[in-house]
């Protein structure tokens, strides 16, 4: 196979020039530093003609937990093409290239943010990750008053990663399917976004919650918002809510599809939109399966046949059973209780639907019992990602 990936200082700065003329970025002293940060740290391919670069790529070494089980996965960014050789494939050549690496070296997931969900999908990717985005006019704000006791403080993103870096981390075990930052990571949002931290602690001084959030005009926007507890929320809810005053339109976005308009006393006065988010693939679902954190044990075995033309060693029929998963051919067409693309199979897995939705909407084929028995031992709160690569 062809080494696509690029080395040394001359492709370094090739891929830089190409990024901001693809993406029509302008040249910084601090677009440099966060964009080299971020290559520094990546896998990164390139396709050249005649002595130049016209398609590049990027894909970011990562760990995420599952519902308490840590998964390698690779975020897959800038994907791009000089314009003269747009539409000859450079692209798709990368990101198969990128993908076979990954399988080669045992990475079990690959996420990316799409410029195109038709596109990606030819590589069988999926889209799995959504937001609920909501808005809430200034003069609109209701009456709020915090529960308990404690405080919240403010200080930029950067200036607070010494606290939030380990309150993340003890909570990494909850994630369903975000990222477990590394420090680098930490340090590349903080560059990279002009982000506050608004930090709850409780009466003996413990960090126990934190908003991350941006102002930008006459909008104030909260990125990130952890608060496991009914005092963390309601202080954090407090001090957002009384930026009513200052701004005139507050936004948040949650990570959590769920709607939960129910927050406010009058959810007329809020706007929520769906955004449709990240997308996703299985690399290795011989990993995936292998390690999968069922929540109970199948009543009876269940064969899938999953196709996967760009990874064949995911196609095949697997036999699922309590004591194991098996590949048992490499034949996708063969006898199975179901048949599944590897893009609707990443979706029921992560949870984003369910195995029975998939065959009545037409996405799949095979029996409805063997589907509900699957189901019923998968994981279905939705899949939340946090970060953007």
């Amino acid at each position: 196979m062809t080494d696509y990936r690029l080395h040394g200082p001359e492709a370094r700065e090739q891929f830089y020039q190409l990024y901001l003329y693809a993406f029509n970025r302008q040249d910084s002293p601090q677009r440099r530093e966060y964009f080299f940060q971020r290559y520094d740290h990546g896998w990164i391919y390139g396709l050249q003609d005649g002595g130049q670069l016209v398609s590049g790529l990027y894909s970011l070494p990562f760990t995420v937990n599952f519902h308490g089980v840590d998964f390698r996965m690779n975020g897959i960014g800038d994907v791009m093409s000089a314009p003269e050789f747009s539409g000859r494939g450079g692209a798709g050549t990368l990101l198969k290239a990128s993908l076979a690496e990954m399988a080669k070296k045992h990475v079990t997931l690959a996420y990316l943010a799409p410029f195109s969900y038709e596109y990606y999908r030819r590589f069988g990717y999926e889209q799995v990750f959504n937001k609920m985005q909501y808005t809430l006019a200034g003069s609109a704000v209701p009456s709020f008053h915090a529960l308990g006791g404690g405080t919240v403080t403010r200080q930029p993103l950067r200036a607070a990663l010494p606290v939030l870096m380990p309150v993340y981390a003890a909570q990494a075990d909850h994630l369903r399917g975000g990222v477990v930052r590394e420090s680098w990571w930490w340090d590349h949002l903080a560059l990279a976004n002009n982000w506050d931290a608004a930090l709850y602690r409780d009466p003996d001084g413990k960090l126990q919650g934190y908003m991350l959030y941006d102002r930008n005009g006459s909008t104030l926007t909260v990125q990130e918002w952890w608060a496991p507890s009914q005092a963390a929320w309601t202080h954090l809810m407090a001090f957002l809510l009384r930026h009513g005053n200052t701004f005139p339109t507050l936004r948040f976005i949650d990570q959590d599809s769920r709607y939960r308009g129910d927050w406010l006393p009058n959810p007329y006065a809020l706007t929520a939109e769906t955004l449709p988010f990240m997308m996703a693939r299985i690399v290795d679902l011989a990993d995936f399966f292998g390690r999968y954190p069922w929540t109970g044990e199948l009543a009876a075995p269940v064969t899938v046949a999953v196709t996967d033309p760009v990874l064949p060693a995911n196609q095949g029929v697997w036999t699922l059973t309590t004591a194991g998963v098996t590949r048992t051919t490499a034949d996708p067409d063969a006898a199975a209780d179901l048949h599944l693309s590897i893009q609707q199979l990443t979706k029921a897995l992560f949870g984003t639907t369910t195995l029975i939705s998939i065959l009545t909407s037409g996405r799949g084929t095979g029996d409805a019992d063997a589907a509900a028995r699957l189901d019923a031992v998968l994981h279905h709160e939705l899949p939340m990602l946090n970060d953007y690569f």
